[in-house]
């Protein structure tokens, strides 16, 4: 058996004790509304109020997350239910905005970039420094460091050593998104993209974090995600930010095709998501991003002006409690093309975890 095939052996069977013990704790799934306790907090919340219609998003992460809200809002008191308003963030905006959805789970880093290229800002956006930033949107032709469509550090203002933080982007989000639109508190989840390598290509390198990978990046082909490479993060990114020039930088159509790319030596190093189990089951090595080549990803949720502040509480202290191990677990359970759980009950599986 070789490598590829064992570490998907492991995986299924670490998968298949989870759904077991996920289905044993799981919602109806035509109820989604998470379990006996989220069923007594849909009667409870009987009394006056709208009901917060909570978006899907755009992946599964957020489809399961959206169902995560919901189930706690419910055993709150709070009258919520779960829409479908298309997944993408046009759509999603638009819904928020005519009242089909009053929140949404997203990702910081992209939902920063698509309201910036996208929407009217309520208010000038400032740079990171304080000064305001460009108001014209970035063109792939700007001469700036890395004047790039899909920059953060453009589009942030900053054009340093390094690329924005976490803490940069969410700052910054308030200030692009549209009217009638708010931020709520900060989740520490991420699932931000990782170079990744297998141990023994690794030690072989002695690769510790990106500024080690510079040196022998020529002789590395680095597989990455459909329509990647052209990106701000892609080959022109690797060289800005490391001086890393890959031997190739194939494409792959699908998370399991790139890793069993990297799994029998196609390529020799990937970039995934940090959440993505793979690299747990894999044994595979992440390495450090110390000049934040990578777009910073952190779960956010954004919410229309009718959210109520008890509504608003609920969700704030659901967000507080997420990790990225959540995130992985999400991705495990309800990921893939043969998901092992709908998105309720892998909610219902994350929610009833020990905190």
């Amino acid at each position: 058996m070789n490598p590829g095939v064992r570490v998907r052996a492991v995986a299924v069977l670490t998968l298949g004790a989870l759904a077991l013990a996920g289905c044993g704790q799981a919602a109806p799934q035509d109820g989604g509304d998470g379990g006996d306790d989220a069923q007594t907090g849909a009667s409870a919340s009987s009394s006056d109020g709208a009901t917060v219609k909570i978006a899907t998003g755009v992946d599964v992460q957020t489809k399961v997350l959206a169902h995560l809200y919901q189930q706690r809002l419910q055993a709150d008191g709070v009258k919520a239910s779960v829409v479908d308003v298309g997944s993408s963030r046009e759509q999603i905006m638009d819904a928020l905005q005519d009242g089909r959805a009053t929140m949404v789970p997203d990702f910081s880093g992209d939902l920063y970039v698509y309201a910036r290229q996208h929407e009217t800002p309520a208010t000038p956006q400032p740079s990171a420094s304080g000064s305001p930033a460009a108001s014209a949107t970035p063109t792939a032709s700007s001469d700036a460091p890395r004047g790039l469509l899909d920059s953060l550090g453009q589009f942030l203002g900053i054009t340093g050593e390094t690329g924005p933080s976490d803490d940069d982007v969410y700052r910054a989000l308030p200030d692009v998104l549209p009217r009638g639109i708010r931020l709520l508190d900060s989740s520490g989840a991420q699932r931000t993209d990782r170079m990744v390598v297998t141990a023994a290509t690794g030690a072989k390198y002695s690769l510790g974090d990106m500024n080690s990978v510079g040196t022998h990046c020529g002789q590395l082909s680095v597989g990455m995600p459909t329509g990647y490479a052209a990106s701000a993060q892609g080959e022109r990114g690797l060289k800005a930010y490391y001086d890393c020039t890959p031997k190739a930088a194939p494409e792959y159509g699908s998370t399991d095709e790139l890793v069993d790319a990297l799994l029998s030596d196609g390529v020799q190093a990937a970039v995934l998501p940090s959440t993505d189990p793979a690299i747990e089951d894999g044994g595979l090595v992440a390495l450090d991003d110390p000049d934040r080549l990578f777009r910073p990803e952190r779960a956010v949720v954004i919410g229309s002006d009718s959210l109520s502040d008890d509504a608003a509480a609920t969700v704030n202290a659901v967000s507080a409690d997420l990790t990225s191990e959540d995130l992985t677990t999400i991705t495990r359970l309800a990921g893939g093309s043969s998901p092992a759980m709908t998105p309720e009950k892998a909610a219902t599986y994350v929610r009833e975890q020990p905190r």
